[in-house]
């Protein structure tokens, strides 16, 4: 599994574990400790995820930088245009085993 596939799973866990814990807080709004597992994973999901869209361009809309030099939302490629095996876009000329 190569390093984007890897961020991009951390990021998937990480927002799991944020969803599951807020559907508790949702029932058990005092409790502490999920109050602190949620911050906790709050925390290391915007970390993880600054990390990927430093490396790879931003995962939602949300991500995008509007200054600089235009609207770079556009310019990288969508979800779908990745190749699954290889991670990089469609037709690289990568090999499949």
């Amino acid at each position: 599994m190569n390093d984007k596939k890897k961020l991009y799973k951390l990021i998937q866990t990480y927002s799991f574990i944020i969803y599951e814990t807020v559907l508790y807080l949702d029932g058990h709004p005092h409790c502490r400790k999920a109050l602190d597992h949620y911050a906790k994973y709050k925390a290391k999901l915007a970390e993880v995820t600054a990390v990927y869209e430093e490396k790879y361009g931003p995962l939602t809309i949300m991500g995008q930088d509007s200054c600089g030099d235009g609207w770079n939302w556009v310019k990288t490629p969508w979800p779908w245009e990745y190749d699954d095996d290889c991670g990089t876009q469609r037709n690289c000329g990568c090999r499949r085993n």
